[in-house]
């Protein structure tokens, strides 16, 4: 970008290309000006510091009053062991996960002060770094949030068009016309990205479970492969469940009134928005599931306060944690750890604490419970 060149194209078979936003492009070439690793500090330092920012907003967010230091302290080393390894995954390799969930976080923050301006600024910039954030706006419009709405959509635009003060308007226009084309056309969709283990979308999921992985190593037999669903099919499966998961999280009878009281019944909403950002990326690797701590931090401070003796919810989340470290090496070895990959235990993991949200939620709407 620096060179005034097309980012958007696939130079070598070997690296993963560029799919982020001219925006998000034009932030990140300016580590380009230095040294590798004074950039690598800069870039660790930052992450580091959105992390812990991140956990502070989820405080700020869920907590309404003080808590005592004890069930503070409990609250904050449970949530963290929880997605431990999805944090020293991102640090470790550099992903943009952790500042995609801050904007996120920062976002709402802001727009639960009724700060709208600035909250949807920084969901449109979250938004810049992958598209999957997007689902936060038809969930705004049909939260009658219209100009909440209107205002990401808005920044989006905004966003689009700012790199053309660096790159000339016809550059950057360049830019905008080839950048969804090519995240339709590019690696993201070929059949060796969907079958590899190390991606735990919802999509690899359901292409794994249905398909021989015969272009892998070690691959196990897959539970359904003898089916030979094809292609399409399998497609067509992801779409309906990723539309059915959206539905459910969107749901609420006309009969119940959304207002002030109801902010836990709102962050059930939000905790789930932040798992389908994950699970609905085409291109989920390990990375990504560190949006999990969202629903992780509400789920823990709800048994604490709420429901201790909710035995449902802590089975299942004891077997989504587990599911989130069975895969590490140096416990099960490597071949076994990778074996398992096949299965999508992160996608799992995260369908278990999707559903654990939607069992409250439909449980306050069955019992019209609101505090």
């Amino acid at each position: 970008m620096l060179g005034q060149q097309n980012i958007y194209v696939l130079r070598d078979k070997e690296t993963a290309e560029f799919r982020y936003a001219p925006l998000f492009a034009l932030m990140m070439s300016g580590l380009a000006w230095m040294d590798e690793d004074y950039a690598d500090t800069v870039w660790y330092i930052l992450n580091f510091c959105l992390l812990i920012i991140s956990f502070i907003l989820l405080k700020k967010l869920i907590i309404p009053n003080e808590l005592h230091f004890r069930r503070f302290f409990i609250l904050y080393v449970l949530t963290i062991l929880a997605v431990l390894r999805f944090i020293l995954h991102n640090l470790d390799s550099g992903q943009t996960n952790i500042l995609m969930l801050a904007s996120m976080l920062i976002g709402l923050y802001y727009i639960s002060r009724k700060q709208e301006l600035l909250g949807g600024a920084a969901l449109a910039f979250s938004i810049m770094i992958k598209y999957t954030p997007l689902i936060f706006i038809p969930y705004f419009i049909i939260r009658r949030k219209f100009k909440l709405s209107l205002i990401i959509a808005l920044f989006i635009v905004i966003y689009l068009a700012l790199p053309a003060f660096f790159t000339g308007f016809k550059t950057n226009l360049l830019y905008v016309k080839g950048l969804i084309p090519y995240l339709t056309n590019s690696t993201i969709l070929d059949k060796m990205t969907i079958l590899d283990p190390k991606n735990q979308s919802l999509l690899s999921f359901f292409h794994r479970i249905f398909t021989r992985c015969v272009m892998y190593f070690y691959a196990p037999v897959m539970p359904f492969q003898s089916l030979n669903v094809k292609e399409g099919a399998i497609n067509l499966i992801f779409t309906l469940s990723a539309f059915a998961l959206y539905l459910a999280i969107l749901y609420v009878p006309k009969r119940i009134r959304l207002n002030k009281k109801t902010s836990f019944f709102n962050h059930l909403d939000y905790a789930a928005l932040f798992i389908c950002a994950a699970l609905f990326n085409l291109n989920a690797w390990m990375p990504n599931y560190i949006f999990l701590a969202y629903a992780y931090f509400l789920l823990i401070f709800y048994l604490m306060q709420h429901k201790p003796k909710d035995i449902t919810v802590s089975i299942f989340m004891i077997s989504s944690f587990i599911l989130n470290i069975a895969t590490i090496k140096v416990t099960l070895g490597k071949t076994l750890s990778y074996k398992l990959h096949f299965y999508s235990p992160f996608t799992i993991s995260a369908l278990i604490i999707l559903f654990l949200l939607l069992k409250i939620k439909y449980s306050i709407l069955r019992h019209n419970a609101f505090k």
